[in-house]
């Protein structure tokens, strides 16, 4: 081969090469396009690692090969004497530290693009993970159905029990109790045994029979009435911290996108499902910083657009810490109702008696505290994938 078709060949081999590196971030964009639909951190994690290792060996291929290109010319340098080849040299030099430059800026540009995006990314899966969250708050039971577990009053057998009281009672000895004390857990039960006892008009060995068919009713709900409530009020606190926590990731989302001039909310973005217009605008973002960097328009400008779109990472970091203490506290809340409804010692002898609610809701929080432990899970953010995405440690 001739020098002549020698120098045409690399002269070929650089155009492919090159629109090989402008096109190469497009196909990145639909992958990460695509990944939008995971649903779990981990797999938005390793998808970031292929991402970036495509970009960084394509990169990297692309300079070692400049690279070698300057070894061979400094040789030249050394050993030609004469003024014109030397000076050819020399342009031929600062052509491709100038080509170095201007790659080195393109690999930075789209692992920036990759880390933006991966954060979008991460920013919905916990938005999703939240909202989960909120229903499984809200399958807790309500008020109405923890006092209705907790008051004898909602039992047949304890109401049927109160009108034998009553009936067989000396009207003239007894009293009635109003319609707020009549509601108590605590009045209506000492009222209750207070007519039992003191009624003659029932011997003895029906008083045992009448107690033997109400005692489970009334140690499960003596027992697990303040529990119950705890579960209650405990769930209501947390479901409202979640809303809180809900508030603060459409925030983010706010502040995360308001760089590249994105200005629909969160939500708009997901009934929409608008999330590759997130990307067209990150693309126009990033040309313009490549521009302005390249062309030394703005330098300032530059800088403070690539400060700009590093501080969005800073802000999904600071919100993941906040996401990963608020599942924490939630878990050990659970962890503690389960230990709380798990400790009525009499529920083997009085199952027959103990509302099917009652199972239910343990089987609920049960089945959340294995939520937390997995689907909710906290998110490792000093796993090394986690650390090249928010930091950048290994990209570039």
């Amino acid at each position: 081969m001739n020098n002549s078709a020698s120098k045409s060949l690399i002269k070929v081999l650089h155009i492919i090469l090159f629109m090989l590196i402008i096109h190469g971030p497009l196909v990145i964009v639909k992958s990460s396009a695509a990944n939008f639909t995971e649903d779990t951190i981990e797999l938005c994690l390793n998808q970031f690692a292929k991402e970036l290792s495509f970009i960084e060996k394509k990169y990297d291929s692309i300079l070692l090969g400049f690279n070698n290109q300057l070894t061979n010319i400094t040789a030249d340098l050394v050993q030609n004497n004469r003024t014109r080849h030397t000076l050819e040299l020399l342009v031929k030099q600062f052509q491709i530290r100038d080509s170095v430059d201007k790659f080195q800026r393109m690999r930075i540009a789209d692992i920036n693009k990759v880390r933006y995006i991966k954060g979008v990314e991460i920013i919905k899966i916990l938005y999703e993970k939240t909202l989960a969250l909120d229903h499984h708050f809200t399958t807790v039971n309500t008020l109405h159905d923890i006092q209705k577990m907790s008051n004898p009053n909602n039992y047949q057998e304890f109401t049927l029990a109160k009108g034998n009281f009553s009936n067989k009672a000396d009207k003239k000895k007894g009293f009635d109790l109003g319609a707020i004390l009549g509601d108590n857990i605590y009045t209506t039960i000492i009222h209750s045994m207070i007519s039992l006892f003191t009624n003659d008009g029932i011997n003895k060995s029906s008083k045992k029979e009448m107690m033997k068919e109400i005692e489970c009713i009334l140690d499960f709900t003596l027992r697990i009435n303040n529990d119950l409530n705890v579960v209650y009020f405990e769930s209501a606190y947390l479901k409202k911290s979640n809303e809180e926590i809900i508030q603060q990731i459409e925030e983010l989302f706010n502040l995360y996108t308001r760089p590249i001039d994105y200005k629909i909310s969160l939500k708009k973005c997901r009934e929409n499902d608008d999330w590759l217009t997130i990307q067209t605008h990150l693309v126009a973002y990033l040309n313009r910083l490549n521009y302005l960097s390249s062309a030394y328009q703005n330098p300032i400008e530059a800088y403070n657009m690539k400060v700009d779109l590093e501080f969005c990472i800073d802000r999904l970091t600071h919100f993941i810490f906040q996401y990963n203490m608020f599942i924490n506290q939630s878990g050990k809340f659970y962890e503690k109702f389960a230990l709380m409804l798990d400790s009525y010692k009499n529920e083997e002898a009085c199952v027959e008696k103990i509302p099917e609610e009652f199972v239910t809701l343990k089987e609920k929080i049960n089945i959340t505290i294995e939520k937390f432990h997995n689907t909710y899970k906290p998110v490792e953010i000093n796993g090394s994938k986690m650390k090249q995405l928010l930091y950048g440690v290994g990209g570039h």
